[in-house]
């Protein structure tokens, strides 16, 4: 009997031309999108040398924004195609994360520059020097109660020998990139595929805070990561099925909500509203109802129940201050835009002062645009069929919640016009672009698919280069409409602007006083001198307020009075020892409209744009209770004597110098 040979089968591997071709397609794409990430890194890096050497203009703006529409778009490009497999979809988005990093991160790599680094950097000092945590904070006082952040990097450094910073980038990189694949775990819970949860994630990097400000080392950096997670755990314990699994859900959604608690005040609070209207859509039978709609609603509300308590207990009972730390906000921010309505008020006139050319501005309302019509489309995309949209069940009514989410992000823009809102309403979006991006991913994949069928090339690429142009608005906006250019871009000296107000005289005086007289001092001066002073200086400085209104002692003209009674009673009951001034205060405007505190008199700024220190800060010469120690070009430090009980004293008008001398 003859056996025929049994015919090989084709291995999957087997050369083809077709998957050769294929192969050389991908090596291709992969130098490309390579190419890309190196240029526009260089480009960005350019963008900041030009900025660092040359008088502003738009230089740096147009290699900035070259650089990283080069770096991000053809990923982007590629992650919407359908071909684009899961995988490698995440490896793209991945890509994504840490290139985002990038901007900030060669922004100031080795150091804090933002005003609250500064103060989480002597949070995180403080716990590493004392092995204790809820030491009293400098600078930001009501973060001393919410160490999660400083604790976690406090941690890396006992583990690594790293520096404290070392170790918070590290921290806040990681997060950063763990804060995308989080949107697409919250997105696919919800019932998304592979490619429009990777784009919502992609969306969600067009927020405002996304590529600055939670980037900083500060604490929404580390919460935000852990609120979407929270989030993620939450919609994946609704999905699941009673048993195991949901109970793992469950108890990975309570340790992250508390965490979250234990590190930021307000994303913890928007957590918890977010549960709550998300619990709510599942407690609707028409949007909720399939088998054990019941169960899963009850187990949602015990949850939201479990964050409410984890934030209002936290607050009761170790953070107390945050109450009165933010409620001015809200409260002021309604009565100006009341006074906006009634015509009484003109509100806040938007980049007013803003150092970014006027394209910027353009585009940051832009990307209220193209956010609103993608939006729509994606309330409208549920009437297409095989769009994707979850059909019924705790997926549709997860979708419901997040989309109310996402929705809350337009009315919220109006507290942009507010004075008192505009900090609130940007930081709120790093919350509400959560539900927006789940919301806007539907319709950009079937947009994109739409495009790519069009028959004639003059149309389709007519589409896709209109889809590109809204990407690229979305992403300038964003980042346009979140942070002014003196934050993003380094420059020469800027009074009054906390990211340009350090210089090396102001680090030399810092360092002398801490060499000379130690840490731990209380100590009176401005905001930006107070940055370097309480951080690095490791010194305690004052908090100005209403109640403790230091600046009457800069303002006091000579031979009058410095302040009265009770500003002295308070300085030598809370033992102050020491005042610096900034001798500029008398010349220069501060770029963000304050000298020390946005609880300020308005009236330091006289007509005409002379301050009023003009004239004033030489007095402290002729004080008999204060002693010159130290005086550069721009800084004079001065020894008070204060005995208890002090009262108001006359004073002689003395000039300062303007030489380096140092009395010890």
């Amino acid at each position: 009997m003859i056996v025929e040979p049994r015919p090989q089968a084709l291995d999957a591997t087997s050369w083809t031309p077709r998957h050769a071709a294929t192969q050389e397609r991908r090596r291709l794409v992969t130098l490309a999108i390579a190419a890309c990430e190196v240029v526009g890194m260089a480009a960005i890096v350019k963008s900041y040398l030009i900025a660092q050497t040359t008088v502003s203009d738009e230089a740096e703006f147009i290699w900035f924004w070259a650089g990283l529409n080069l770096m991000e778009l053809p990923l982007i490009a590629v992650i919407a195609r359908r071909r684009t497999g899961a995988a490698a979809r995440a490896a793209l988005l991945l890509i994504i994360g840490f290139t985002s990093y990038a901007p900030k991160l060669l922004r100031d790599p080795g150091a804090p520059l933002y005003h609250d680094e500064y103060a989480h950097w002597r949070a995180t000092y403080d716990i590493v020097a004392s092995g204790r945590l809820f030491e009293p904070a400098q600078i930001v006082p009501v973060i001393a109660r919410y160490p999660g952040l400083h604790a976690a990097t406090a941690a890396i450094v006992d583990v690594t020998g790293l520096s404290i910073w070392q170790a918070g980038t590290i921290l806040v990189l990681l997060c950063h990139v763990a804060l995308l694949i989080g949107i697409v775990t919250l997105a696919r819970a919800i019932g998304l595929d592979s490619r429009a949860a990777t784009l919502a994630a992609v969306a969600y990097g067009f927020n405002a805070s996304f590529l600055y400000f939670d980037t900083q080392f500060s604490y929404e950096s580390m919460s935000i990561t852990l609120v979407v997670w929270s989030l993620a755990a939450f919609a994946q314990a609704a999905r699941a099925q009673p048993g195991p699994h949901r109970r793992a859900w469950c108890g990975l959604t309570v340790m992250l909500s508390f965490g979250c608690a234990t590190t930021h005040h307000l994303t913890t609070i928007e957590l918890a509203a977010v549960m709550l209207i998300v619990s709510v859509a599942l407690s609707i039978p028409r949007a909720a109802r399939s088998d054990g709609w019941r169960g899963t609603a009850v187990t949602a509300w015990l949850l939201t129940a479990f964050t409410l308590a984890a934030v209002g207990g936290w607050i009761i009972v170790m953070a107390p201050a945050t109450v009165a730390y933010l409620s001015p906000y809200l409260g002021t921010a309604l009565h100006q835009l009341t006074q906006m309505l009634s015509g009484s008020s003109s509100g806040r006139q938007l980049f007013s002062a803003s150092l970014s050319p006027w394209w910027e501005h353009i585009a940051a309302f832009g990307v209220t645009v193209v956010a609103l019509v993608f939006a729509a489309g994606g309330l409208l995309v549920r009437r297409w069929r095989r769009s994707g949209w979850p059909a019924a069940g705790q997926e549709r009514a997860l979708l419901l919640g997040y989309a109310t989410v996402g929705l809350a992000y337009f009315p919220s823009t109006v507290f942009i016009f507010s004075q008192a809102g505009a900090e609130a309403s940007r930081r709120s979006w790093a919350i509400s672009w959560i539900g927006l991006s789940v919301l806007i991913a539907l319709p950009a994949a079937r947009l994109v698919d739409w495009a790519r069928q069009r028959r004639r090339a003059a149309a389709r690429w007519t589409a896709m280069g209109v889809l590109t142009g809204m990407t690229a608005t979305a992403l300038v906006g964003g980042t346009a409409a979140g942070l002014d250019a003196s934050y993003r871009f380094p420059g020469p000296y800027l009074y009054g602007s906390d990211a340009r107000s350090d210089t090396p005289e102001l680090n030399a005086m810092a360092q002398w006083f801490l060499a000379r007289f130690g840490p731990g001092h209380r100590t009176v001066t401005d905001r930006y001198t107070g940055l370097e002073i309480a951080s690095f200086g490791l010194q305690n400085t004052a908090m100005p307020s209403a109640a403790f209104p230091v600046w009457d002692l800069y303002t006091a003209e000579p031979g009058q009075p410095l302040g009265p009674p009770l500003l002295f009673t308070v300085l030598a009951g809370g033992h102050y020892r020491y005042l610096v001034v900034d001798k500029r205060m008398a010349t220069d405007v501060p770029l963000l409209g304050i000298y020390f505190e946005g609880n300020e008199p308005g009236d330091f700024v006289q007509r005409g744009g002379q301050p009023i220190f003009s004239g004033r800060l030489a007095k402290f010469n002729g004080v008999p209770w204060m002693s010159e120690i130290f005086e550069s070009d721009n800084y004079a430090v001065y020894r008070m004597f204060l005995p208890p009980g002090t009262q108001r004293y006359q004073v002689r008008p003395v000039p300062l110098r303007g030489k380096l001398t140092v009395r010890r």
